[in-house]
């Protein structure tokens, strides 16, 4: 690894669509993509580069401007992700969306970062054809995308310092949708930081998947420094658990990235996680979401021969700035990592003062957004002196290591108590006959709201509800302790992978009406 402070290097690309270079060994393999996973395509480094200078010169012979966005609705592909790179490689802003989102959603998404030319797969086709705003609509593949490119040599733009290359879209847990600037520095210095010597040990020995979605942070990141050390990607789809499992094994993947619910899913699988083989997988870095201790150790037990990272990152923050301690102490069980030397971060209370051991941590680093798509008056909110607010509620402990606790706008009142959902999550994670848990919310007249559970338990067991409800009472407050729990065989996945927890507080309500 280079001793030059990650923000401080000047060995990187300037264009984030440079980080896939071809020139360096062309006949390589870069991606396996399984758009059909009964016919799978194997692009090498040579083949893909080729296909983002062709869709670069495509979209400036269309007479787009510098800066101007260019969408892309569809599931992963290799199509897709070269629209993503050769956009940015022509200057353009790349804007991959979530065709999922709902038509009202999507317009609204469109029309906030004034996409005029949309770029749509077979599913999102009748979607992205009915949007208003848009001045075209190209399909990813066929003949209509092969016209639209123009293959040839092609020299990247040279972007600013500060110049955007994606807008990446939160989950709008609070409201819309808000569009995230992200400039090229920014994201190949991400790229950089996870571009380590015992990645590309590991990637030497096999392949990484990436099966979240190009629309999601931890996609993009989990291409562009792959790409950056020449390794290999088996491109999904999109998740699906019994065709992860399969391709893991298959390929022989060295690497692999996740959410925690993937982890879980894949852990209800019995009779395709028997005919795996998971004995080349070195690497498991898990993140985009809170980790529990049960999915931690249930990671361990799938790839008992794999190092595995606790990782931590916000679409504002970007990643990188949690890692290994300066003194080399080992990281402990459920940690996110130390503060690396690139960045600074800080915990604060609720009137924004320094704390020692638990508050909100705010990160000031160089891989942080510029700021929210025409929204200045929340950047500003958020944005201060280059510090983010991330909200989220950390732990720091005497070494310096960083814990997850909870989202500080999940908080809810029960009874004058403050309720982080995640500390009860926790306490019932501990239970051995819990395999995944989501706790929410439900109004209660008496005490403003009281947590409820909704648990998946793990294969053979059988919980009941009396049983979780003393566990938690013997190891934590009375107010703290579900005052139900539903059983269900599987959490409800957002469009990112992640539990759709907005799905399960309706359900919450809906189950505590039919009582």
């Amino acid at each position: 690894m280079s001793e030059i402070p990650l923000d401080q290097r000047t060995d990187l690309p300037a264009n984030l669509g440079l980080t896939l270079d071809g020139s360096r060994d062309p006949q390589a393999t870069a991606l396996i993509d399984l758009r059909d996973p009964a016919e799978p395509r194997s692009w090498s480094y040579g083949e893909l580069d080729a296909l983002c200078n062709a869709v670069a010169r495509g979209l400036l012979a269309a007479g787009l401007q510098r800066g101007a966005s260019v969408g892309v609705m569809a599931a992963n592909s290799a199509h897709a992700l070269a629209v993503m790179l050769g956009t940015m490689r022509a200057g353009l802003v790349s804007v991959p969306l979530n065709p999922r989102a709902g038509g009202e959603t999507l317009a609204y998404m469109v029309a906030n970062s004034a996409v005029k030319l949309m770029f749509a797969d077979a599913a999102a086709m009748p979607v992205a054809t009915g949007l208003p705003g848009l001045d075209r609509v190209v399909a990813l593949h066929g003949s209509d995308f092969t016209a639209f490119t123009s293959p040839g040599p092609f020299t990247s733009v040279v972007p600013a310092a500060d110049e955007t290359a994606l807008v990446l879209y939160t989950s709008g847990s609070t409201g819309r949708p808000k569009g995230v600037l992200l400039s090229h520095r920014s994201q190949v210095l991400i790229a950089a930081g996870y571009a380590t010597p015992f990645m590309a040990e590991c990637l030497a020995s096999g392949p990484t998947i990436v099966a979240a979605p190009l629309f999601h942070m931890n996609a993009t990141v989990n291409t562009t420094h792959v790409f950056m050390l020449q390794g290999a990607i088996v491109l999904m789809p999109r998740f699906e658990v019994r065709g992860f499992i399969d391709a893991v094994s298959r390929y022989r993947v060295s690497v692999l990235s996740g959410v925690p619910t993937m982890t879980a899913m894949m852990a209800q699988e019995q009779t395709a996680l028997a005919a795996a083989d998971f004995s080349n997988v070195k690497l498991v870095v898990i993140g985009s979401a809170p980790l529990s201790a049960t999915v931690l150790a249930q990671v361990q037990q799938l790839f008992a021969k794999a190092a595995v990272i606790n990782s931590y990152g916000t679409t504002e923050t970007g990643a990188g700035y949690f890692g290994a301690h300066p003194r080399g102490k080992p990281r402990p069980f459920m940690s996110v990592g130390h503060a690396q030397p690139h960045a600074r971060l800080r915990l604060v209370n609720g009137h924004g003062q320094d704390v020692d051991e638990q508050g909100v941590l705010e990160v000031h680093c160089a891989t942080r957004m510029s700021g929210y798509q025409n929204l200045p008056d929340l950047t500003a909110e958020r944005l201060r002196d280059g510090w983010i607010h991330t909200g989220d509620i950390m732990r720091r402990d005497a070494d310096g290591w960083y814990y997850f606790i909870g989202r500080d706008d999940d908080m809810f009142v029960c009874a004058g108590e403050n309720i982080y959902p995640g500390q009860v999550e926790r306490l019932l994670e501990r239970h051995p006959d819990v395999l995944e848990v989501c706790v929410v919310p439900l109004a209660d007249e008496l005490r403003g709201h009281m947590p409820v559970a909704f648990v998946v338990p793990r294969p053979g067991s059988a919980p009941t509800e009396q049983e979780l409800k003393d566990h938690v009472l013997v190891l934590a407050a009375p107010y703290m302790h579900p005052r139900r729990v539903w059983f269900i065989e599987q959490m409800p996945l957002a469009g990112t992978n992640k539990i759709d927890r907005h799905s399960l507080k309706a359900r919450a309500v809906q189950m505590a009406a039919a009582i």
